[in-house]
Formats: structure tokens, C-alpha cells, sequence
């Protein structure tokens, strides 16, 4: 009986760090999700943006809803704010 109580203990514990664990090994790493989007890209298509959600957060305390409709905002206004982190604001 002891057998098959140490290991009903074992799944127990596996089973409870198992969400803990995969959700920290799915996330985007922090050092990947800091790199500013490259807008020389969208100079040539200004506006043309797709309506995805992947918001940034600007120097302007503003969430824009993807890098295309932030490098727009930003080449309109010829840089006065800049990149600070993916995420709304």
C-alpha cells in the first residue's frame, strides 16, 4: 500500500507544477519581447496596417495596436516619442 501511495503523492505534486511550469516555459522571453520594431520597414506603406492585436506601449504613455500603426504614428511624428516596451500602456 505504500507503493501506490508514494507514487499517488508523486503525480500529485507533478500534476500541480506542471501549470506553473509551462506557463513560464511558453512565455516569450523578456529579452526578445525589449527589441523596438524596425520602422524603416513600414516608411514605403504608411497606414496600410493589418488589424492584428500585438500592442505597444510608447514614450507617449500611448498603446498602439501593432508595430506597423506605431512606426506610422511615429514617422508622422518624426520620432517624438519612442519605443518603451511591448504591452498596452
Amino acid at each position: 500500500m505504500s507503493f501506490f501511495s508514494s507514487w499517488m503523492k508523486a503525480i500529485f505534486v507533478i500534476a500541480l507544477l506542471f501549470p506553473l511550469h509551462s506557463e513560464t516555459a511558453l512565455s516569450p522571453s523578456q529579452y526578445i519581447r525589449r527589441i523596438a520594431p524596425e520602422c524603416d520597414v513600414y516608411k514605403g506603406r504608411l497606414h496600410l496596417c493589418t488589424r492584428e492585436w500585438n500592442p505597444i506601449c510608447a514614450t507617449n504613455g500611448q498603446t498602439y495596436s501593432n508595430p506597423c500603426v506605431f512606426c506610422s504614428e511615429k514617422i508622422d511624428f518624426d520620432g517624438k516619442f519612442d519605443f518603451v516596451r511591448y504591452g498596452e500602456c
